[in-house]
């Protein structure tokens, strides 16, 4: 925790009185609207990451260092004051190093500033080899990022280009609805795949393939472009600018591209002087705060009524022809963050707590969306349907072949449980509907043996297990066999501390992690007065700053195994299972009747 956040005394009485925990949510909603913005949003404000600073810092030197010299000294300045003793960088300020973060920083370090940080560059390269040297980075089960860092190094003079791997420009030549499945790889793996054509033309065949997808390629990222907008970046993020920026540079291929990518570095750089790996999170933030503050009473408030006027604006009431979504979703930022499933959720949740339901024609359409991107199995994924046949691993664009099951691609537990939710709450859809039997015979599918569900958009098992049982809470399925299984393994794995978190290690609580448990614990049905549920409370206040607010912790997923920290997600679901953990305090709310398929042993 940083030294200017001072935690509140915890107290060693478990059972929260409602004397203190009003006040406890009070000085957290007062703390929340005096972050709000004049439009009614939050920021949702990501911290600035050592890899997207690198990767920013390689973009701008190659394609106009004196144009960016005054953004490229601040990125520096922050490489070089965020290294950890260690001699690494991790994929946040104050994190454990991973070789991914090392290696494109010591990368841009080398590149840029070989003399001014020659030292800093030596005690990298150290570490570099302590997780495994060069070896390790050409290793893409070792390296997840190994395209980006071993080119980057190569630049550099740090390694040879001996197994370089090369980013397949004739992806451009694939029928577009096999292409858009793969999602947000696709910017950075054809004008990466332009670059390759330029530096590695290859023979006769290479030839012909190159030129038949250069004119798709440059015409795929220019529509993009067009969809962003002029204060826009590829996919919201300036790490995937970043490689738009570079492949394209490198190509000599559209230099206004090039250009959009630079203006785009300039507007989205962080006070303390490097870049995220996307922009902000503004409409998660803006619909997780909201619907804490609707649970805690305060839906009639002009300033909740504002937010959810913002969140309205923030629909797509076009078409996104990248991964075949239709219109009617919600992406993560504005103005150009893609529409998925999880943001789409959640803010159809956040109008449902205004009191719209499906007659509402912006809430008919957002669970229009949802259906139609529901997975053939029940489940939802991100931004692309999956269809019966397998579709390809956004990776594969990147790598050459498929990573893990740890990537943001295929089904994920918590973008379905928010979709679940959404369609449950809007009254879009009842428990025992087509959609929601599906996603709950998926849910029963995919839970381990111990009752726990695992998730691709947050590390460990805590946060898509919680997130489930809220889901079907929702619905009014608190007693069905898969949430009776969830409430099992919640129990069975609260920390001592009363938290809950595995994400970081067994028995290290995060403030995430415990309110998403405590949300599906409430949702489910569970009494207020049980020793889990007063001790997870318990620990959501005791853990608050002395601002009233939650530190994040570094669990959020973003691609190929960068993570990230969000301050809303803490402060947003923490607010939300305070709020509901007092409501269930009172008289249970009505639930609908349990179909019984869902109760069957």
């Amino acid at each position: 925790m940083p030294r200017w956040r001072k935690r509140v005394t915890m107290s060693l009485d478990p059972i929260l009185p409602p004397g203190e925990l009003d006040h406890a949510l009070a000085h957290t909603v007062e703390a929340l609207f005096a972050l709000q913005r004049s439009d009614g949003s939050w920021e949702g404000r990501l911290s600035a990451s050592p890899g997207a600073t690198a990767d920013v810092l390689i973009a701008m030197h190659l394609a106009d260092p004196h144009a960016c010299q005054d953004l490229i000294r601040r990125g520096l300045d922050f490489l070089l004051r965020t290294q950890s003793a260690d001699g690494g960088w991790g994929d946040d300020v104050d994190t454990e190093p991973t070789l991914n973060g090392t290696a494109l920083s010591v990368a841009a370090l080398a590149l840029i500033a070989p003399d001014e940080a020659a030292e800093q560059i030596r005690r990298g390269w150290a570490k570099v080899e302590e997780f495994g040297g060069t070896a390790a980075i050409r290793d893409v089960e070792q390296c997840s990022l190994t395209v980006l860092v071993h080119f980057y190094l190569v630049l550099a003079g740090l390694m040879n280009d001996e197994g370089l791997l090369r980013c397949p420009i004739e992806l451009a030549l694939l029928p577009a609805p096999l292409r858009r499945k793969l999602t947000f790889a696709m910017p950075t793996a054809l004008s990466w795949g332009l670059m390759c054509a330029a530096l590695m033309p290859g023979g006769r065949i290479r030839t012909v393939l190159n030129k038949a997808a250069t004119p798709k390629a440059i015409e795929y990222l220019a529509g993009l472009m067009g969809f962003e907008g002029p204060d826009g970046g590829f996919v919201e993020s300036p790490m995937m600018s970043a490689n738009v920026c570079i492949g394209l540079t490198i190509a000599r291929q559209r230099p206004d591209i090039v250009r959009h990518c630079l203006n785009y570095f300039r507007a989205t750089i962080k006070p303390e002087g490097g870049w995220a790996v996307t922009r902000d999170l503004e409409v998660d933030a803006t619909n997780f705060i909201t619907t804490g503050l609707q649970h805690a009473g305060l839906g009639d408030d002009a300033r909740v009524t504002k937010a959810v006027e913002w969140i309205r604006s923030a629909q797509r009431d076009e078409e996104f022809i990248w991964t075949g979504a239709p219109s009617g979703g919600w992406g993560w930022g504005l103005p150009s963050g893609w529409p998925n499933s999880g943001n789409t959720g959640d803010a159809v949740i956040a109008l449902a707590g205004d009191g719209a339901g499906i007659e509402d024609n912006q809430v008919r359409h957002g669970t229009e969306w949802l259906l139609r991107q529901q997975n053939y199995d029940g489940s939802w994924s991100c931004f692309a349907q999956v269809g019966r046949i397998a579709t390809m691993d956004p990776s594969f664009a990147m790598v050459g072949k498929a990573r893990s099951p740890k990537v943001l691609y295929g089904p994920c537990a918590v973008m379905s449980a928010e979709a679940f939710s959404a369609l449950a709450l809007s009254g879009r859809c009842r428990a025992d509907d087509e959609p929601l039997r599906k996603a709950y015979a998926w849910f029963a599918k995919v839970q381990r043996a111990d009752g726990a569900i695992e998730n691709k958009w947050y590390l460990g098992q805590v946060c898509g297990t919680g997130s489930v049982l809220r889901a079907l809470g929702d619905a009014g399925l608190g007693d069905s066999t898969v949430a009776r299984r969830c409430v099992s393994w919640l129990r069975l794995n609260q920390n001592d501390d009363g938290g809950w978190g595995d994400a970081l290690g067994r028995g290290h609580s995060t403030v995430e992690e415990t309110a998403m448990a405590l949300l599906g614990l409430c949702a489910a049905g569970v009494t207020a007065y049980a020793p889990t549920l007063a001790r997870g409370a318990r620990w959501l206040v005791d853990n608050r700053g002395a601002d009233g607010l939650w530190q994040s912790s570094l669990l959020g997923v973003y691609f190929l195994e960068l993570l990230y920290r969000h301050d809303h997600t803490a402060n947003g679901y923490a607010l939300q299972a305070l709020a509901r953990y007092r409501s269930s305090t009172g008289t249970r709310p009505d639930t609908f009747d349990q179909p019984r398929w869902a109760v069957t042993s």
